[in-house]
């Protein structure tokens, strides 16, 4: 493989493969990547405004089951620190969040074992009734096929009833790396990586937006980033002509400080910047 044969298959908007992908990751100079990165981008983006969405991160509950081995904020059901949020708190937040410029809220929360649809369906509804304006950017995948799961359901029903309750898109929370092998390791109680993108190419049929997510930095290998985004690729090349898809990817690293992840089993967050800007270079290539 040569790296300006890649540059030009890349510049000319065609997808680059897994082995390409790779190729351009390990051995391009990143001054480069950030180019042909850049590049894409200007073409795609002429008028080259960049734009922010003001929104505020609510969580519903910490409760959560999933045990995930990175996360230092759920409690297990009946801990002295557990919550559910109540609607005095939504309302508090909402007022201020409106009140800074902002028109959206980050709505998320644990995998409560007792929290099913109607917990959420209420919530979306009262905010909805009270904060017309307000968007519900709200749940995930992996919340989702946690609900479907208490109601016996289906995923395309969980989504219908959420939407209809005034879930106006979906994030991309729970990705972290889409290949089971990792998730066994870092977050197995959650959704695999099957049902998580299915999820989404749910969401995209029913005409709900949704934006895609990475965390790297931990137990992952770099083949395992590329299998991660040519799957969501994948997923965004099915989506119906009329609908938006994917919306956005939000690559982050590992937070390691305190988690069970580094203190049981010793996994450290070593991502440099270098690498770190050129996961966001390759990530822009290669989706």
């Amino acid at each position: 493989m040569q790296l300006n044969d890649l540059y030009l298959k890349a510049l000319n908007l065609e997808f680059l493969s897994i082995e390409e992908g790779m190729f351009l990751f390990e051995h391009a100079p990143l001054t480069e990547l950030m180019l042909v990165a850049d590049t894409l981008r200007k073409k795609q983006v002429p008028h080259g405004k960049v734009s922010w969405q003001i929104d505020r991160n609510v969580n519903t509950t910490n409760v959560c089951i999933a045990n995930c081995k990175f996360c230092n904020f759920y409690r297990i059901p009946g801990h002295p620190e557990a919550y559910i949020t109540n609607m005095g708190t939504y309302r508090k937040k909402i007022t201020e969040t409106i009140r800074y410029g902002g028109d959206q809220l980050l709505l998320q929360g644990g995998h409560h074992p007792e929290l099913g649809l109607d917990f959420y369906t209420n919530i979306f509804r009262q905010i909805k009734q009270e904060f017309p304006t307000i968007k519900l950017h709200a749940l995930g995948p992996p919340e989702v096929a946690h609900i479907t799961k208490l109601e016996k359901s289906t995923h395309r029903e969980v989504l219908t009833a959420l939407k209809e309750a005034g879930l106006d898109s979906l994030p991309g929370a729970g990705a972290e790396i889409l290949v089971d092998r990792v998730r066994r390791l870092i977050s197995k109680g959650k959704c695999g990586a099957d049902e998580w993108l299915a999820i989404m190419h749910e969401a995209h049929e029913l005409n709900i937006t949704t934006s895609a997510t990475m965390m790297f930095g931990h137990v992952e290998t770099i083949e395992e980033r590329f299998i991660h985004l040519a799957r969501i690729r994948e997923v965004q090349a099915m989506k119906p002509a009329d609908a938006k898809g994917f919306l956005a990817f939000i690559p982050w690293t590992f937070q390691d400080v305190d988690t069970l992840l580094t203190r049981i089993r010793g996994v450290h967050n070593l991502t440099t910047a270098d690498e770190y800007v050129r996961m966001i270079a390759i990530s822009r290539i290669m989706l």
